[in-house]
Parts: structure tokens; C-alpha cells; sequence
């Protein structure tokens, strides 16, 4: 089982296109793969933002879905334990992604949504080392650090996350 990178997102802009974000991401069933139980329910998945192809899908995540999630998710699978906070003029979310940090995902969506403005930041617990990124319409400025001073933990709790 991959290890689970922990990730903050804040996105900032409109009201209106911050809910139509938020809208489309926690529409997401999850992927609906031929050898897994059925998703149920609507939930935050990053398959709302970049759905698997229904033939990766019908094929199984045995024998697709495995090499489909970490070239066009990064993730090894879907995102787990959802945190979210809205407040005017921002969506703050906190979640775990399996294996790698899922930003190359963030910036293609950051084209989709580009008055919006994604920045994320990523721990890897393993290596006590942060990585941040500032996503705008499909460019990105990034940024790494080790996490000596814990300042994750630090921006965590600046965007109102319980450790």
C-alpha cells in the first residue's frame, strides 16, 4: 500500500466560480472500477476533475487503473479523508493522496478554472520536507523546504485544520 502524502489546497478568487469548483469537485463518485466495490454517493474525488476513461475503468485498477492513476493523477489512487473549510473569497481543503503529490493535477485543472487560483501545499512525512505551488491558469511558480520549523503543520493550522 502507498504511503500517504498529506496536502493542502487553498483556492482563491469569485464566489462564483469558487462554488462552481467546489460544485464540481465533490460531484465526483469516485472511478467505478470493473474489480472494486461500488463508489456511492457523491464525494470529493479527483475523478471529477479528471475523470478515468470509462475503458480504464471497465478494464479493472488490477490491470489499468494502477498505471492510469499516477500518470494523469500522480496519485496512485483517489484522494482520501476530505477536509473542507469555505470562507469568503477562498475553499480550503485538507486531504491525503496515496504515493506521489497530485500537483501536476491542479495545474491542468487551474486551466479549466482560470480566474481562480490554487495554492498548494504538500508534506512528505517521510522526508520531513514541504513543497508548495502557486497554480494560475495552467502556470505554476513551486517551492521546497525541509520542514525543520514544522511549518506545515504551521499553514495547517493557519487555514483552521486540526493536526
Amino acid at each position: 500500500m502507498a504511503a500517504l502524502i498529506e496536502c493542502l489546497l487553498c483556492v482563491t478568487g469569485d464566489s462564483a466560480f469558487l462554488n462552481a469548483f467546489d460544485k464540481t469537485f465533490r460531484s465526483g463518485y469516485g472511478p467505478q472500477w470493473a474489480d472494486r466495490p461500488e463508489t456511492t454517493g457523491p464525494r470529493y474525488s479527483f475523478h471529477a476533475l479528471f475523470p478515468v476513461p470509462e475503458d480504464v475503468q471497465r478494464r479493472g485498477f488490477d490491470t489499468a487503473g494502477h498505471l492510469w492513476c499516477p500518470d494523469y493523477w500522480e496519485s496512485s489512487g483517489d484522494l482520501q479523508n476530505m477536509q473542507v473549510k469555505r470562507v469568503p473569497g477562498e475553499r480550503r481543503y485538507h486531504f491525503f493522496a496515496p504515493g506521489r503529490q497530485p500537483q501536476n493535477l491542479f495545474r491542468i485543472v487551474s486551466h479549466d478554472y482560470p480566474v481562480l487560483t490554487f495554492h498548494l501545499a504538500v508534506h512528505k512525512s517521510s522526508e520531513e520536507c514541504l513543497h508548495q505551488y502557486i497554480f494560475k491558469n495552467g502556470g505554476y511558480h513551486g517551492g521546497y523546504c525541509r520542514d525543520t520549523g514544522d511549518a506545515f503543520a504551521a499553514i495547517r493550522k493557519e487555514m483552521g485544520f486540526a493536526p
